[in-house]
């Protein structure tokens, strides 16, 4: 625009100065008039020489760099997942989300730490702290996530059940260097487990990722493992304030190394990686305990994505499958190093393994899974079947190899009552709430069902080749219903409301978390930045 406008100024400039020139050759002019006509050849001159300066230093569809001063702004929330990317947080490239993310596994999207042609070399936004080499060869991005809760149950059979706590702090330091090298490090500041009362500090994420080209890249250290759908959405950008029950058969974080990448027009990702054997849902595992190594690995599509021939509406359906295998072996690491406790979506044990369980034999987990959004309106449904290879020799008399299967399940659907996209990066409010100019953010309602059930083995006395675990004091299914409401103020702030209501099989020991079936609210304070 700004050369078309040169263009046209130019060509109107010359045609004053011509006419000047001729009006003054073709008359005698007195001494005042001509001083005037050479200051107005001066000063259009100098208007030429900036119109050109400006047109040197334009750079189309991007904020424009005038005397060395930047202006960017901030993107404008569009269908464009990439775009919508803001967490920085665990939202890996491989997720696949309503359009590939930019980034790598768990880094910030590489597109925001880049930004625009010729950013600044220090960018503060809500971004977060960008830094920048002079080349922009080299980058360091430093945020956080911050997530106060307060819990509430009614008929709760545990006293630690209801309780403030600060779910998570996760300061991080992401970005890349010599283009090609991402690396993120997190630092966690959390409860020791999902039903803990303690907090501790644990590496979240620490991990290098070489992504020379977008089919095969290279990533070592800790992160997560490419297996479930709901655990690789980020922790601030799930539809309720905590995941489904389905977690409790899935690692959360892993040691090792992966390979990973994009196919077929980003319409296909796919991840290998070879990793320590780890415990279920919890960020503080992936640590070798001479149990043996595992397999991880996930696939996931998106077939339709940008295929003019198919209906719109078909776009955003997403169908994958992740999935793990090993072999274990006896380790002397104590039980509750080896196997996490199963709890609610409220945080709450329902299942403990007995004392003196071992690991031993085949492990392997499969999880089939669909992920759908249309606009407003997303839809989740994952399965997971776990099974797992024991030794109880040191449960009980008569203890020795044996095994044990769970199973579990959700699906779950969101609609942003204020029509901004659905997308597994979280929403963007379109309008960050402002009171003084009557603008409200984006409000999110989310509904689930989710349940498990574990195998009949678990229950079965150790003699009997079993597990010898209570059928009173552990639940042995469970089904569940939550529902969400969501107000993202800003890119920043998100306040949540989950209510969920779960109903036990088994179990009703006094004193117990199944003592009675139960319902909480689960209310959330975010600030991620």
């Amino acid at each position: 625009m700004i050369k078309v406008l040169s263009n046209s100024f130019r060509t109107g400039v010359l045609g004053t100065l011509l006419f000047l020139s001729t009006a003054s050759s073709g008359r005698a002019m007195d001494e005042e008039t001509a001083k005037t006509i050479a200051d107005l050849k001066i000063q259009l001159q100098s208007l030429i020489d900036k119109v050109a300066k400006l047109e040197s230093q334009a750079i189309p569809t991007s904020p424009a760099t005038l005397a060395n001063i930047t202006i960017t702004t901030s993107p404008t929330p569009s269908a464009n997942a990439a775009t919508q990317t803001h967490d920085g947080q665990d939202n890996p490239e491989w997720l696949l989300s309503q359009a590939s993310l930019s980034g790598t596994t768990e880094a910030a999207a590489k597109k925001i730490q880049q930004g625009p042609p010729n950013p600044p070399m220090v960018d503060i936004s809500e971004n977060g702290l960008i830094l920048r080499s002079k080349d922009d060869h080299h980058a360091l991005r430093l945020g956080g996530l911050l997530q106060i809760d307060l819990r509430e149950f009614t008929d709760e059979g545990s006293s630690t059940a209801s309780k403030f706590l600060i779910r998570r702090a996760r300061p991080y330091a992401s970005g890349y260097f010599y283009d090609d090298w991402n690396y993120r490090f997190a630092e966690e500041f959390a409860l020791t487990s999902p039903d803990s009362t303690t907090y501790q500090a644990t590496i979240a994420d620490a991990f290098i990722n070489y992504h020379a080209m977008e089919e095969i890249q290279l990533q070592a250290g800790k992160f997560k493992a490419p297996i479930s759908l709901e655990m690789n959405v980020a922790p601030a950008n799930t539809m309720f304030n905590e995941r489904s029950v389905t977690e409790n058969l899935t690692p959360n974080r892993v040691i090792g190394f992966m390979t990973h990448g994009l196919l077929f027009e980003k319409k296909l990702s796919w991840a290998a990686m070879v990793g320590a054997n780890s415990r279920n849902d919890t960020i503080a595992t992936g640590l070798d305990v001479n149990s043996g190594t595992m397999g991880y690995f996930r696939l996931f599509s998106q077939p339709f994505k940008d295929v003019s021939t198919i209906p719109e509406a078909f776009h955003g359906l997403h169908l994958g499958v992740g999935g793990s295998i090993g072999y274990q072996t006896q380790s002397s690491a104590g039980t509750s190093s080896l196997f996490q406790s199963y709890s609610t979506d409220g945080g709450n044990a329902f299942f403990n393994f007995p004392n003196g369980l071992n690991t031993q034999g085949e492990r392997w987990r499969i999880s089939p899974q669909l992920y759908y959004d249309y606009g407003p309106f997303g839809l989740m449904g994952e399965f997971i079947a776990e099974k797992q290879g024991v030794n109880t020799s040191s449960v009980g008399a008569g203890g020795g190899f044996t095994n044990y299967e769970s199973t579990a399940w959700n699906i779950s659907a969101n609609y942003v009552l204020t029509g901004e996209n659905a997308t597994l990066n979280g929403v963007i409010p379109r309008e960050p709430f402002d009171f003084k100019n009557g603008t409200w953010g984006a409000w999110e309602m989310a509904l689930r069902y989710d349940g498990i059930a574990l195998g009949d083995n678990m229950f079965r006395p150790v003699s009997q080749g079993g597990l010898g675990a209570s059928a009173t004091e552990n639940a042995t299914a469970i089904n569940g219903i939550s529902w969400a409401l969501n107000w993202y103020l800003n890119r920043i702030v998100r306040l949540g409301l989950t209510v969920e209501y779960n109903a036990f099989t088994g179990g009703g020991a006094p004193g117990t978390v199944v003592e009675n079936n139960e319902l909480g609210f689960l209310t959330r304070l975010q600030l991620m930045y």
